[in-house]
């Protein structure tokens, strides 16, 4: 707390503030007679000291008022130069700094209630393949190596009593994107909550904050299931605290379905439920744990006479036997187990062993036939020949099923630098294997990362290698595994 006064010209001596130090308390040199005080600024730097200040400036101004007299001095004599204060002048200056003081306390409380946080990443990477040949690279880009801003998080909060909302955007050379829009309602206080709008759903990897999460992006099967991470909905979260060591909590959720990017086409809503809970080893154990299952049930409309599915690595045109107003609703659905281990056994740091399997379906939609066109196209002669172009035939709606895995392996040493080891798969059909698997989108494939992330302040630097494996024969008969590896260097701020 600061109080800056300025004072007239009747005083040989002043008040000095030395090297203009705003956080220290103002010093007065010892005068010859006490100057005139014009006007006085309260400059606040700890806002819970509002009512002790109140007290102390009621007294400062009593004392400096109750002087008397102010004189004036000049070579000959001293005269008196003002009278002093009446109890009522007096009480309507202490009334008119205090209801300074109330105005500020107000401004700040409505303040506090705001929060901006978010973080940016920039990043280069580096590619093995510029090509995609044959379709089995999982890694590739023309440009080899590039620099760009991977997330440019801005977000804002604001919290009222038992409501808050949330708004977050991304800024990236790309242009702004909406992440997050919700709001939150604490329906019974820590324990109920509903959650409304466009925000993450329910998963574990999902909901791990990009600017935490050890490994450069997430898994495979994890982008697959939940494309976008985040949907348009509502969530009850419930967390009764069973004992001091044991609150589990259950998330359910109403969801669109297609993510932020697509816009919703029908009205089917996908539903997700999440249980997780921590394993009761007590709270001074070296050994935590939290384990947790998950379903995911929504689908999209199965309208047609056939569908497409594999049978004993077979590709069958079946009926479409699916029924009711909303039939297809079950083509689209996985069931999820998780588990996440914490120990505090090494004497340099701590270890995380985390890891989540997913196994389900998804439909890919049918695809309308398209009419033959007519264009042209050059001779051998440089002329142009008038050619007809076929259409495509109807595609019906086809069915996979589909799981995958992903599992950590993170190692702190110190308190600045971390080794992280990735390993995730994803099987696109699984159904088919070795030379059965004709196309890109039915392949399997895995991913071996590892790295290091070195934190200094609000600054993390992450080095990432990333090394990718499609099984041989798959896609294109005989071919091996193309060295498609990726690198990223990453510098993170957050704030």
């Amino acid at each position: 707390m600061l109080l800056q006064c300025s004072f007239s010209e009747h005083a040989s001596q002043r008040p000095t503030n030395p090297g203009g130090n705003t956080g220290s308390l103002v010093r007065v040199d010892e005068p010859r007679g006490w100057p005139s005080i014009d006007t006085c600024t309260l400059i606040l730097s700890n806002p819970y000291h509002y009512r002790m200040t109140r007290v102390l400036l009621a007294l400062l101004v009593a004392a400096v008022m109750s002087t008397g007299i102010v004189y004036a001095q000049n070579d000959d004599n001293e005269t008196p130069a003002a009278a002093a204060p009446t109890p009522e002048e007096l009480k309507e200056a202490v009334d008119g700094l205090g209801d300074r003081l109330t105005t500020v306390e107000t401004d700040v409380d409505k303040l506090k209630q705001i929060k901006i946080s978010g973080y940016v990443q920039a990043e280069w990477q580096f590619f093995d393949q510029t090509t995609n040949p044959n379709g089995r690279a999982v890694f590739s880009d023309s440009r080899r190596n590039f620099f760009t801003i991977r997330r440019g998080r801005l977000k804002v909060q604001h919290k009222l009593g038992d409501m808050s909302y949330v708004l977050q955007g991304d800024f990236t050379e790309g242009g702004f994107k909406m992440k997050d829009a919700y709001i939150t309602y604490n329906l019974a206080g820590e324990q109920l909550g509903l959650t409304a709008g466009v925000f993450n759903r329910p998963n574990y990897e999902v909901e791990l904050s990009s600017s935490a999460r050890e490994s450069a992006e997430r898994a495979q099967v994890t982008r697959a299931f939940y494309p976008d991470e985040r949907d348009l909905g509502f969530m009850f979260t419930y967390q009764p605290p069973i004992s001091q060591d044991f609150t589990p909590k259950l998330q359910v959720g109403l969801f669109n379905g297609p993510g932020v990017v697509v816009p919703e086409a029908d009205a089917y809503k996908d539903l997700i439920t999440r249980l997780t809970f921590p394993v009761p080893f007590g709270a001074d154990a070296p050994i935590q744990a939290d384990l947790g299952a998950s379903l995911y049930y929504g689908g999209i409309p199965q309208t047609g006479d056939s569908i497409v599915k594999w049978d004993g690595e077979v590709k069958k045109t079946v009926a479409n036997d699916a029924t009711g107003n909303l039939r297809g609703m079950g083509n689209k659905m996985n069931f999820n187990v998780e588990g996440q281990i914490y120990l505090d056994l090494l004497p340099f740091g701590g270890t995380i062993l985390k890891g989540e399997f997913m196994g389900g379906k998804r439909p890919t939609a049918a695809s309308a036939a398209t009419a033959a066109t007519v264009g042209t196209k050059k001779d051998i002669n440089g002329k142009d020949s008038v050619v007809v172009i076929p259409g495509a035939a109807a595609g019906n709606l086809q069915i996979r099923n589909q799981s995958g895995f992903y599992a950590y392996f993170v190692q702190n040493i110190g308190s600045s630098l971390q080794f992280a080891l990735k390993y995730d798969t994803f099987d696109r059909n699984t159904d088919l294997s070795g030379a059965n698997v004709k196309s890109a989108s039915d392949a399997s494939t895995s991913i071996l990362g590892l790295g290091f992330n070195y934190f200094f302040g609000n600054i993390r630097l992450t080095l990432w290698y990333e090394i990718p494996t499609i099984a041989k024969d798959e896609v294109v008969a005989g071919m091996d595994d193309l060295k498609d590896n990726k690198t990223t260097i990453r510098l993170q701020y957050k704030y």
